[in-house]
């Protein structure tokens, strides 16, 4: 198995900041976030050091949980300092974008890392749409239309002409190529139906995210019969799940940390109730074609809690029940996350659980 670190970039203040979304761009402290990015050399070298596969970036708006709203100018920033490990930008939000630029950039971003780029694209979550004003009910085909249009844009020799519902082009005559031919290992990332759909027909990887692994193994089962379908099976290098972790020296300690968090009730995308019900509604969603229940704000569940010796019992469970060959992971402190929590937690996985990792059988 592979190792990801995924780099959320989150705005830490001594101050509590108002649970709120969208937070106000006035409790924006520029010294205390000058000196959080300059953090990210030192945190991302370290990773580098310790033998992780991967480090990865989201595409996040109008919050200090998540202070990428542009993932690739900080994975093209990181590219600068790191010299080995693969950048996986995990990923655009599709709804969002305009794909002919997200395809330049990804081309000319894996031309200047020389074939280290990952990608991942996506849907989103439903408060993101407020941010250029999508309609929740119509994410799902621009998301489609505007994936499908980023492929084409990496692999047609020739220029060409898009007229689609939702995306009109004169002419696309996408350059620089991408450096990794026909282009850098893509996911689709999401748990639907449609998701793993997009993944099996277009012979890409599925990128799973924040859920036990009951759940995670039937979507990778669902994927895995679609790939059939077009003659093809997928590696497990090409099924991702993204998670929480928590360790600690002892599995004692890990718990007392998931419960003093889960006392905090940290909220992931506060709303106010009335917009967050009416934009979960017009956003129905399933897993694996299976109806789930309306989006409900609150934290996401910490997927990997314990020990070294327990974590890696976890992570071998997702692979061998849902064929995961690469966990990308959101570190958490024991006490708080500050960069200092982190950095211990990432030293403690680098000596205790990333070899142990390697060696489980992708």
């Amino acid at each position: 198995m592979k190792a990801s670190f995924f780099e959320p970039i989150r705005y830490v203040t001594p101050q509590k900041l108002p649970a709120q979304w969208p937070l106000a761009p006035g409790f924006y402290d520029p010294e205390v976030g000058g000196q959080l990015f300059q953090s990210i050399i030192e945190r991302l070298s370290l990773v580098e050091e310790l033998g992780f596969d991967w480090v990865s970036f989201s595409e996040h708006h109008y919050g200090g949980r998540i202070l990428t709203p542009s993932p690739i100018v900080m994975a093209s920033h990181m590219a600068a300092h790191l010299r080995k490990v693969k950048i996986a930008v995990l990923g655009p939000i599709m709804a969002l974008n305009n794909p002919v630029r997200v395809a330049e950039e990804f081309a000319m971003l894996d031309n200047l890392t020389q074939g280290r780029l990952v990608v991942g694209m996506l849907r989103g979550t439903t408060n993101e749409y407020l941010v250029y004003d999508v309609k929740p009910e119509e994410a799902r085909e621009i998301t489609t239309e505007g994936m499908e249009l980023v492929l084409k844009a990496w692999t047609e020799p020739q220029p060409f002409g898009w007229q689609g519902r939702h995306f009109q082009f004169r002419s696309v005559s996408v350059w620089p190529r991408p450096w990794q031919q026909p282009f850098p290992p893509t996911f689709a990332l999401g748990t639907s139906r449609e998701s793993c759909d997009f993944a099996a027909r277009h012979y890409l990887g599925l990128g799973m995210s924040f859920g036990p692994v009951d759940a995670m193994s039937r979507v990778a089962h669902y994927y895995r019969q679609q790939c059939a379908r077009y003659d093809w099976q997928p590696t497990s290098d090409q099924i991702i799940y993204r998670g929480h972790i928590l360790l600690a020296e002892t599995d004692a300690e890990a718990q007392e940390a998931l419960q003093r968090r889960q006392e905090l009730g940290e909220v992931t995308f506060p709303m106010r109730a009335g917009v967050r019900d009416a934009l979960g509604q017009l956003d129905s969603r399933n897993m694996a074609g299976v109806p789930r229940p309306v989006f409900r704000d609150g934290p996401l569940p910490t997927t990997f809690v314990g020990s070294p010796e327990t974590v890696v019992k976890q992570l071998q469970q997702f692979h061998d029940e849902a064929g995961v060959g690469v966990v990308d992971l959101s570190f958490q402190g024991t006490s708080a996350d500050t960069p200092q929590e982190v950095l211990r937690a990432l030293k403690l996985f680098g000596q205790e659980v990333l070899p142990r990792l390697h060696e489980i059988d992708g």
